[in-house]
């Protein structure tokens, strides 16, 4: 049992509640206090307890979407234009995923992206998992991992084996004996998933109670495919797979697949609508945006102010190094700040810290997110400018690092090396 202080406890609750000259008492097993400083000192006399000036405490951020086979990529992929990345992606896939490509091995390059993640005050990820490799990489670290093993598939001939595939790899999710690793299931696009494929792993995910995660309307391009069965996506089947495809879905009918599924989280959602919003929000799903890797993919970002509209709550992700030069999650943040000039700029400040605390855990199992009695003791320290009113902008704009990260109580960060112990 300990307690750590702070000049601003940060509770990231629904009225973002300050407390000055804070702090909380936690074990390695939860939150067992939040007061101020002195209350907890005065109460829990004799148990360690460590007050920091100038920082703020917070809840351990979620980085919701994270690509971390693909970290070894350094200006092989196309930036600029969706078509001309995603044709990039297919041709470099295979040497992305070689052992040595950067001069460090695959597990190293990964090892070294988990590394940012914990720098940048992430205690939690959502891992979308193409093959497997991360697997170990990710269950031995420090990290909460929401493991999301992806499906993908079109062609007819191979649905069989591909979905077989995706069996293994869950059931690999779930041998690993990592309390902190959690299978899931992530849906690649409804342009590269067949309906039936998509129909048999929704019966899983259903039966299971699994969390779910899509890509969905990242891109102009994929809207006309499903609008239209034209355009990029036309000419993209014939030069890699040789054969003429019709679309699957419409944007509807494919959100239909989900109506009996709550809580799905929905990525990218660029070209979604007013209609395919109103879906979303009766779905009960969340919409997770990565707008440095919209920025670089599709020059966009997620319209936000729809969102408050449906009342889809909204969350941050990295994406991976396929389409982002990092996975800082604060880079994210502050990118995030700077693209929405319309909003007022503390009201997006506290909501961009909700977007990767609170927001990621509404309505699910887990107790994280928000800093109360009974949660999880999963926290961040952060160094700010010297001030007398915590402002949400100033923690965004100036904390380049994590001072100290908390998760399951242990301190998994040396302050001064920033190394973390695994």
């Amino acid at each position: 049992m300990q307690i750590i202080g702070a000049d601003f406890v940060v509770l990231c609750d629904a009225e973002f509640r300050i407390l000055k000259q804070g702090g909380i008492c936690f074990n390695t097993q939860e939150i067992l206090a939040v007061d101020s400083y002195q209350n907890l000192c005065e109460q829990y006399q004799g148990i360690p307890a460590q007050y920091f000036e100038s920082c703020a405490i917070t809840p351990a951020l979620a980085n919701l979407h994270l690509h971390l086979e693909f970290s070894q990529n350094e200006g092989l992929l196309h930036f600029g234009e969706f078509g001309k990345w995603l044709d990039s992606v297919i041709e470099n896939r295979e040497v992305l995923m070689q052992e040595k490509l950067t001069g460090v091995s695959l597990k190293t390059a990964m090892q070294q992206g988990i590394q940012e993640c914990l720098q940048s005050g992430v205690g939690f990820v959502g891992a979308v998992s193409s093959y497997g490799y991360d697997l170990n990489v990710l269950a031995d670290s420090p990290l909460r991992v929401l493991y999301f093993n992806e499906v993908i598939g079109s062609k007819v001939e191979s649905l069989d084996i591909l979905f077989q595939n995706f069996l293994m790899r869950l059931e690999d999710s779930k041998s690993i004996p990592s309390r902190n690793l959690i299978p899931a299931i992530a849906i690649h696009s409804p342009y590269s998933v067949h309906s039936k494929l998509l129909e048999k792993v929704l019966q899983i995910a259903t039966k299971e109670k699994l969390p779910l995660s899509v890509h969905f309307l990242e891109s102009f391009e994929e809207k006309e495919w499903l609008e239209s069965g034209k355009g990029y996506f036309q000419e993209f089947f014939k030069k890699f797979f040789g054969n003429k495809v019709t679309p699957f879905y419409t944007m509807q009918s494919f959100l239909e697949f989900f109506k009996d599924i709550q809580n799905t989280y929905f990525v990218h959602c660029l070209e979604a609508d007013s209609s395919v919003l109103e879906k979303i929000a009766k779905l009960q799903g969340k919409i997770i945006t990565c707008p440095k890797s919209n920025r670089l993919l599709n020059s966009k970002f997620l319209n936000i102010s729809a969102l408050k509209k449906y009342g889809i709550p909204f969350c941050l992700g990295t994406d991976g190094k396929s389409s982002n030069n990092t996975l800082c999650l604060l880079d994210e943040l502050r990118i995030a700040l700077f693209a929405y000039p319309s909003e007022t700029l503390e009201s997006l400040a506290r909501e961009l810290l909700l977007s990767v605390t609170r927001n990621a855990f509404l309505n699910t199992p887990f107790k994280l997110g928000t800093l109360q009695v009974g949660n999880l003791a999963d926290f961040a320290l952060f160094k700010i400018p010297k001030t007398k009113e915590f402002l949400a902008q100033n923690l965004i704009l100036y904390a380049k690092e994590a001072m100290a990260l908390y998760i399951n109580g242990v301190e998994v960060l040396k302050r001064d090396a920033k190394v973390s112990n695994f």
